[in-house]
């Protein structure tokens, strides 16, 4: 079955776990696309990587591993996206490379991501070039910030997209876009529609496979979202309505929705904030319902979980523990069963839910364009 939702989600035990949880049903319909974060100074010197000398390459084959347990047998965006382009292990092969071998040793077919923002790195564009591919392998272009704003200038873009896909001699028919616009908490929806009809409307002549969005409305912190602690509060997912936006506008397209699950793509690598806040992501109809709570270093701590469980579980929102994994772990939370969890354990709650719940969303969106499509026949 073709995949309807990509997610782009750091290779970290929350996502990996919610992608482990999720029904079979849903999985099916999912097309994850890993960024593996950088090796940070605190994970070089952790006590696992005092005994080898290669420790980018301990780390990495732990990143495949770990992906591999969710994803053997099926397909994979992975991509290096934090790391300079030039970056490679102790042995000198190239990250891009080491990494996709380690994860085809290990069953998982990790779908090449392509750079824009990349390419004019000799090394990074040396490293893509000597992968080895067939005729029926498929590429992923990633277009972020840097690709949205060469689109002003149509000529130049066009011809440095025409310069990648000759450089790796792909046929656009075997090669998907992903327009990524990364964090949009502070963008207006104006802006984001516009800019996405304007680079798509270059991007269409090419007869590119499939094109993909994908964003984030979510802020890097919790007081970014709900200003005051102990409340709630809606966030307008922004990326569900430029998709649905382009999907209507341009429907001749093979189109992908993408986001961040939960987690903003500007959220710090390896930080360890003791002033955490409680706080439950809930995926909503076009928004995320925010639960927060209150700084884990005071009142019940991580017991005010309990509290925020109980409460979302009280909500209009909440669907019951039938929906999913997550949806079942709030509800057991909600009633004081276990321990209240940390900040992973919440990532993996929040994030199954959000994966179940886009899914269903798209689907339902698709059913919606394709009966208003058949009223105008």
């Amino acid at each position: 079955m073709a995949p309807k939702y990509l997610p782009i989600l750091k290779a970290k035990p929350g996502e990996l776990k919610a992608l482990a949880n999720s029904k079979t049903s849903v999985s099916a319909k999912v097309l994850p696309l890993f960024d593996v974060g950088r090796l940070s100074e605190r994970t070089r010197q952790a006590k696992r990587f005092s005994e080898t000398s290669a420790v980018t390459c301990a780390y990495l084959d732990e990143v495949a591993e770990s992906i591999a347990k969710v994803r053997k047998g099926s397909s994979a965006l992975v991509d290096a996206y934090q790391w300079p382009p030039n970056s490679a292990t102790e042995t000198g092969e190239h990250v891009i490379p080491y990494i996709y071998g380690k994860l085809a040793s290990l069953g998982v077919k990790a779908i090449p991501v392509i750079g824009y923002d990349r390419w004019d790195s000799t090394q990074y564009r040396a490293a893509m070039m000597q992968l080895e591919l067939s005729p029926k392998d498929y590429y992923c272009l990633r277009l972020d910030s840097h690709a949205i704003e060469d689109a002003a200038e149509p000529e130049f873009f066009e011809e440095q997209l025409t310069t990648i896909l000759d450089d790796l001699q792909i046929d656009p028919s075997r090669c998907a876009v992903l327009l990524d616009f990364g964090d949009i908490s502070h963008a207006s929806i104006e802006d984001i529609l516009d800019q996405g009809a304007q680079i798509v409307e270059q991007l269409d002549s090419f007869g590119f496979g499939r094109i993909a969005t994908a964003g984030c409305s979510l802020p890097p912190t919790i007081d970014g979202a709900v200003k005051k602690p102990n409340s709630t509060g809606k966030v307008l997912r922004k990326e569900m309505l430029l998709w649905q936006m382009l999907r209507t506008q341009y429907p001749h397209i093979n189109w992908l929705f993408g986001d961040y699950g939960v987690r903003s793509p500007n959220t710090g690598e390896d930080v360890v904030s003791p002033h955490t806040n409680g706080k439950i992501r809930h995926t909503i109809d076009k928004h995320f319902f925010i639960v927060r709570g209150h700084s884990v270093q005071i009142g019940a701590k991580g017991g005010q979980m309990y509290d925020l469980a109980k409460k979302l579980v009280e909500s209009q929102h909440y669907l019951g523990p039938e929906f999913g994994w997550g949806d079942s772990q709030i509800l057991q939370c909600s009633l004081g069963q276990g321990t209240p969890g940390n900040s992973t354990t919440w990532i993996a709650i929040d994030t199954n839910h959000h994966i179940a719940y886009a899914v269903a969303e798209v689907m339902e969106f698709e059913k919606t364009v394709t009966a208003a499509s058949t009223e105008t026949i």
